[in-house]
């Protein structure tokens, strides 16, 4: 009777042990996966150039453009990483969400321009609790992700609001939206919609965040007023107590 909270407690850490494992072991086998094509392509590609089948201005641009998916990929699967790694700890660190993403819709403002994109943003003071980087590279992950999917010309409207309680992410594009499978399977590690521009490993991350920080988000296909189509991120976390 007097060994039982030990044993108990035993057993908690040796399941969330097994937890911990399984999932580096799937995330590894999934990662080695991936890379391997790129590098894969990029060994394709030398060898051609040394062959003289392209000229060496377009050899060096197809290999350069390898190379950059390549490290968004490596980029994208150590944030992952970072972010399963933290899940469990508490988090003290309170942000304001809206000064996060005007900062990160600023220094995503180039891809804007060269989609010619109509960006309308608004926020109010929201403060959550979570560290700085979290909020920054979730907002970073889906505004890209919005951006990239958006018609030249297109409208893209980002909001953050509280209410209830709760601070509110809105981000709505004129997009394609998602079909019923890609949106069963969207937030999948390696999951993309078009695999010749992302990783598929955008949105794991933002779900890893969002639920590491006990927060929701969903995505749902619901055009913008005089839109044929577009789709609808949400996201929700708890409000932060003033101090």
């Amino acid at each position: 009777q007097e060994i039982q909270p030990l044993i108990q407690a035993t057993n908690h850490v040796m399941q969330k042990l097994q937890s911990l494992l399984a999932q580096q072991k799937g995330f590894v086998r999934d990662a080695a996966h991936q890379l391997r094509t790129p590098l894969t392509v990029l060994k394709l590609q030398v060898q051609s150039a040394q062959r003289g089948d392209l000229n060496s201005e377009q050899a060096l641009h197809d290999i350069g453009l390898t190379i950059d998916r390549a490290t968004q990929l490596v980029n994208q699967m150590l944030a992952l990483a970072k972010v399963e790694q933290l899940s469990a700890s508490s988090q003290t660190v309170i942000t304001d969400f809206a000064v996060v993403a005007r900062e990160v819709a600023l220094e995503l403002a180039p891809l804007m321009a060269e989609r010619n994109l109509d960006f309308e943003i608004s926020t109010e003071p929201s403060k959550v609790k979570a560290p700085d980087w979290m909020l920054r590279e979730l907002t970073r992950n889906v505004l890209d992700n919005a951006i990239r999917h958006s018609p030249l010309q297109g409208r893209l409207k980002l909001s953050i609001a509280s209410l209830d309680g709760r601070v509110i992410l809105n981000l709505r594009d004129e997009g394609p939206g998602l079909s019923a499978d890609l949106q069963a399977r969207l937030f999948q590690p390696f999951s993309a919609g078009d695999t010749r521009h992302g990783s598929g490993l955008g949105l794991s991350i933002c779900l890893g965040i969002v639920q590491s920080l006990n927060g929701e988000i969903k995505l749902t296909n619901e055009p913008m007023p005089g839109a044929n189509s577009g789709l609808n991120c949400e996201v929700q976390f708890k409000r932060a107590a003033e101090t």
